[in-house]
């Protein structure tokens, strides 16, 4: 599940990880404890900031690879770089979750008890590369309610990966 902070990362990938009933990493946890300190007195990332968690985040995408483990994992990937790390891993598809601005900000707001806090949004929408046509990824509306976003990745997933409709130990 990729998209900015505020977007439902972690809400829906929980979610479709168990409609999936695979894995679940919470890509958040991470960074190294520099970046959330850095966050949390609302300063934005630099791209060397983002790397060292990128390269975390693509060493969890190979592990599950290796162990043939299908798995559910957040990340931003604001950038087409970022995202194009990821896909060269082979076996990875990325979801975007597409939510406006307004929203994005309504949503934290009302967040509590996170580092990523509503002043530092500005700085992940200038850090975002809108997806390019050539990308192959999913995208979803995520300001519908949490089931219905499952269902709608569920669907596009199920429309790219027929396999999915078997249990999971015969995919």
């Amino acid at each position: 599940m990729i998209g900015v902070a505020g977007s439902g990362k972690t809400t829906i990938g929980r979610l479709f990880a168990a409609r999936l009933e695979c894995d679940f990493l919470e890509g958040d946890l991470r960074h190294p404890v520099r970046n959330i300190q850095k966050m949390a007195a609302q300063k934005p990332l630099t791209d060397a900031d983002r790397q060292m968690w990128l390269d975390e985040i693509a060493d969890d995408i190979r592990w599950a690879i290796d162990l043939k483990r299908e798995t559910v994992l957040t990340c931003s990937a604001l950038k087409q770089a970022h995202r194009q790390q990821l896909m060269a891993l082979g076996s990875v598809q990325l979801v975007w979750l597409e939510v406006s601005e307004s929203e994005l900000l309504q949503r934290l707001t009302q967040r509590e008890n996170h580092y990523m806090q509503a002043r530092l949004l500005a700085s992940q929408l200038d850090a975002f590369e809108p997806i390019g046509s050539e990308e192959s990824i999913l995208t979803v509306d995520a300001t519908q309610p949490p089931a219905w976003v499952v269902e709608q990745i569920w669907r596009q997933a199920l429309h790219c990966y027929p396999k999915l409709n078997r249990v999971w130990w015969e995919r």
